[in-house]
């Protein structure tokens, strides 16, 4: 078991120093400098500038981002701003910190995402294995038939017919902003009740374009483990089916279900694009569309960092808990 946690750590420092090296030779291999970006937009401020003015101005730009030294020297203090929560100052809001405006964003797309994301995975899981164990019921085959029909619809769409029917046709829940604009964010009644009105068609969009994929994923799970002979052993001892199902089925095919789970916690660090987008949601899908139209390279940088830490550090912690959680790699391990 020590070989083991030795053998993922040293997977996780690999893993995350790769990542974030990719993330530094993108974002520098990018055709659009953010600097100019910046002189562009102070020229189209109506900036009027002689040659030397200009020259000095962006030379005061690339010494205060740091982009006048060697690309080694980006490179190092690139890492070392990340591993100090340091991203720098965003280029867009510029004197505000980028870390200043991802913690305003994360808690409200933590809050949306990983809400839905646990809701579709404990429906989604929870019908799969029922449809699956008991799959000759017609409950079991209208469901399939639902999902596997539901499955292909893009998201957007889903997105879209929901704020048709709720704000437009039956206007029931507002589509912009994370709360009431006379509401303040705290943690009274009137402004947690504001919150969860704004985040219901988000979080429901989420879930019915997610809880598809779960439930086919552990129908077919559960299909290929139910004719094991443990499972007809089992059967054969008396054991009730619901004893069966939970703790002989279920134990078995949870590790990809859950693994898949930690990727999806990973990727919330990187927001929501699409759907915080759609319903105008104040998370880091929204901070990230608005640096990419400003060009904002910190902004941009910042968020990617984000998820791939996001990411590794569930994959890590996963396959730390699937050795308890499989009975069949516990054995292995």
């Amino acid at each position: 078991m020590v070989k083991y946690l030795v053998e993922k750590t040293v997977f996780l420092i690999l893993t995350l120093l790769i990542g974030l090296t990719m993330i530094f030779i993108i974002s520098r291999s990018t055709p659009i400098h953010p600097i100019d970006t910046l002189m562009q937009q102070l020229s189209a401020y109506g900036a009027q500038l002689t040659q030397q003015q200009y020259n000095s101005i962006k030379d005061t730009y690339l010494k205060l981002y740091g982009l006048n030294q060697p690309v080694i020297s980006q490179y190092f203090s690139f890492l070392a701003g990340i591993f100090s929560g340091d991203f720098g100052p965003s280029f867009s809001a510029f004197p505000t910190p980028v870390m200043s405006l991802i913690e305003r964003a994360l808690p409200w797309t933590v809050g949306l995402l990983l809400t839905a994301l646990i809701i579709s995975w404990i429906l989604g899981n929870l019908a799969g294995l029922l449809a699956g164990f008991f799959d000759k019921s017609n409950i079991s085959k209208f469901f399939q038939g639902l999902f596997v029909v539901l499955s292909p619809v893009p998201y957007p769409i889903i997105a879209l017919l929901l704020i048709l029917f709720f704000v437009f046709m039956i206007p029931s829940f507002p589509i912009m902003g994370g709360t009431a604009l006379n509401i303040k964010v705290n943690f009274s009644l009137s402004s947690v009740l504001s919150i969860l009105e704004h985040a219901f068609l988000p979080a429901l969009s989420i879930v019915i374009s997610s809880l598809a994929g779960w439930f086919l994923t552990m129908r077919s799970l559960v299909m290929s483990i139910k004719s094991e002979d443990f499972i007809e052993f089992a059967k054969l001892r008396g054991l009730k089916k619901r004893k069966i199902i939970f703790s002989y089925v279920m134990r078995n095919v949870m590790s990809p279900q859950i693994t898949a789970l930690a990727l999806n916690i990973g990727f919330i660090f990187n927001g929501a694009l699409v759907t915080e987008y759609l319903f105008s949601y104040p998370g880091l899908g929204t901070l990230m569309y608005r640096a990419i139209l400003t060009g904002d390279m910190n902004t941009l940088v910042g968020v990617a960092s984000l998820s791939v830490i996001g990411i590794t550090l569930a994959t890590f912690i996963v396959e730390l808990m699937i050795p308890i959680i499989d009975p069949t790699i516990r054995q292995e391990r």
